[in-house]
């Protein structure tokens, strides 16, 4: 029921009229150029999951607009994928000024809506999903004043999907025309009813039990497959109601053309590189999962690193993602086309440590392979070595290292030639480096030479709010490589693990939610499922010290799925007499990945 509140009715006016479009664009959007292919254009669509590309010049000034449904139209009357986006884009194109009210954007009849400053250059997008969500944030609940129905009503009826709004019991309270014609229902027999009653596998309330946002979601409604987003709606952090919205309509009849779009973007990204081409970037930081403004920033920051050549040190706790950083910074180098090499520095045993690293001559030692070997330095040659768990380096290699930092050149064990190296040193360590440099246990120099541009990864118990993501995320992908069908966290699971500490970080949180999709035997995983330190209140508090680091491990060692590990491992050891490489392949694992979990598990020989 709709209630006229002149005085709510009020606020909200001036909280929408107050608000310039920028605040709520997408920012940075991606381009294309009026020269480029629809075979290029069609390749950022694909790759990025998004529904249409401002085409700019070269000042960059909104000169036409390219949508997927353009896209198909053209490919229906059969144009080439090799024609230039000019021929088929739309002009001219409506733009808005990034400090024009919000408002004035509720009343254009567009799906994506390029935003520009006084100069009329690109600084960003508005899409419907933006508008809504703006409009969900003033809001805060779904009924309040007749200016709320109707400005809800001119966003709903003025896009092209269909649209429904549900409250936090999940019954309809808004339910566009669109989405009426498309399941042959009238409004008013769909309004008040449960979502669940009206569209076939929806996933609208389970969006309001788990808080996360699911956009891009393949859904069958009506015998047909459609691209949906459903997003929540929050009010002071509590969920009160969540929109679904239908991105194509009637895509059945063009399966086709959507074959020879993946067909063509596959094509495309066999065929050239990201060099190749400068208006495509696939950043490879859009791999690390996280929303929350922790980890955005640090994004932001390793994004600027990775165009330089500087050394990068990453600190932060174990299971935090640090590798993934360093790939991701190396993917978008200048060493790009060189290797990424890792080491595990506590991983290797001291005494193969050396030759690891700086490789070995034919005989240097007992056992060494004919010929020799190059060590990690020279195969990073050009590339990126990622030196991860540098703190547990010995003393006696932090000279060396740092010699070799210092003169870029390598001496192979047993050797008395000197190769040149150009690398890009990253390095990462889960400890106070600034405390064993005082205690003596890590060299001052080789800190100074490795802590140039510093990244300080944030444990998961610090950014919450990426605790929803990682979890959906690893549960549908776990669901899916094991061949199960769709799974979701109940209400109460979801909440425990979220305010659950995480003390092993992101690797943690992983290893949980594969357990879970195995031993789990029904759609929804509960609360009784989780194992008892996700149950209950006292959880662990967690601290970078050793005391708290040797309390955290102890309790991944108690859950079933980690003992299950251990003992395989102490078994393949066994059937091999203790001979690692052996072990790992048996594992199917890397042989460093096997030093590592014995070091985990305490397996001493």
């Amino acid at each position: 029921m709709i209630v006229n509140d002149k005085k709510d009715d009020k606020q909200i006016q001036n909280l929408n009229s107050s608000d310039p479009v920028w605040k709520w664009m997408t920012t940075n959007p991606y381009t294309v150029r009026p020269k480029q292919t629809l075979r290029e254009a069609i390749t950022i669509l694909q790759t990025y999951r998004i529904d249409g590309l401002p085409v700019v010049d070269g000042t960059n000034r909104v000169v036409g607009l390219i949508t997927r449904t353009k896209l198909m139209s053209c490919f229906l009357e059969g144009l080439s994928a090799d024609s230039p986006v000019e021929a088929v884009m739309t002009e001219p194109v409506v733009t808005i000024d990034q400090q024009e009210a919000i408002t004035t954007a509720y009343e254009l009849p567009v799906g994506r809506l390029p935003v520009v400053d006084e100069a009329g250059r690109l600084v960003g997008i508005l899409t419907r999903t933006d508008l809504l969500h703006c409009y969900a944030e003033h809001i805060g609940q779904l009924q309040q004043t007749l200016h709320i129905a109707e400005t809800l009503s001119t966003i709903l009826e003025s896009a092209y999907e269909g649209v429904v709004v549900i409250d936090a019991n999940g019954y309809i309270q808004e339910f566009n025309n669109a989405y009426c014609r498309f399941i042959g229902k009238k409004r008013e027999e769909v309004i008040g009813q449960h979502v669940t009653q009206i569209i076939e596998n929806t996933r609208l309330h389970i969006v309001i039990q788990t808080g996360v946002a699911e956009k891009g979601y393949i859904q069958r409604i009506q015998g047909q497959d459609m691209v949906v987003h459903r997003i929540p709606i929050l009010k002071e952090g509590k969920v009160v109601g969540a929109i679904g919205m239908l991105i194509f309509h009637g895509v059945t009849e063009l399966y086709n053309i959507l074959g020879r779009m993946q067909e063509l973007s596959r094509q495309v990204s066999a065929n050239s590189t990201a060099a190749d081409n400068p208006y495509i970037e696939l950043d490879s930081f859009d791999k690390i999962i996280g929303q929350s403004a922790q980890i955005q920033a640090v994004k932001r920051m390793a994004r600027k690193v990775a165009g330089t050549p500087s050394t990068v040190l990453i600190t932060g706790e174990s299971g935090t993602g640090k590798e993934m950083f360093a790939k991701a910074i190396h993917e978008l180098s200048s060493y790009a086309e060189g290797n990424f090499i890792s080491v595990n520095c506590a991983a290797i045993p001291e005494h193969l440590l050396e030759a690891e690293l700086f490789g070995y001559e034919d005989g240097a030692f007992t056992g060494a392979k004919k010929g020799g070997k190059p060590g990690k330095f020279e195969l990073a040659h050009k590339g990126t070595l990622f030196l991860d768990e540098v703190g547990d380096m010995p003393l006696f290699m932090q000279t060396k290292i740092l010699r070799v930092l210092q003169e870029r050149e390598v001496e192979r064990v047993g050797g008395i030639a000197k190769h040149k190296i150009d690398v890009r040193i990253i390095a990462a360590t889960n400890q106070h480096l600034e405390e064993m440099v005082a205690e003596g246990k890590f060299r001052e120099d080789l800190y100074y030479r490795l802590n140039i541009i510093r990244l300080e990864i944030p444990p998961l118990r610090e950014r919450q709010e990426d605790i929803p993501v990682l979890l959906n995320q690893y549960l549908d992908h776990f669901s899916d490589r094991f061949g199960f069908g769709p799974k979701s966290f109940g209400r109460e699971a979801m909440a425990a693990l979220v305010n659950y500490s995480w003390p092993g970080n992101v690797r943690e949180l992983v290893n949980t939610v594969e357990m879970l999709v195995n031993l789990s035997e029904t759609a929804i995983i509960t609360e009784q499922e989780l194992l008892p330190k996700h149950r209950t209140n006292d959880l662990v508090e967690f601290s970078s010290s050793p005391a708290q680091k040797e309390k955290g491990l102890l309790m991944d060692i108690k859950d079933s799925v980690f003992i299950k590990e251990r003992e395989m491992i102490i078994q393949a050891l066994h059937e091999t007499n203790g001979n690692k490489a052996a072990a790992s392949r048996n594992l199917g694992i890397q042989r460093s990945t096997l030093y590592e979990k014995m070091k985990k598990y305490r397996i001493t020989l």
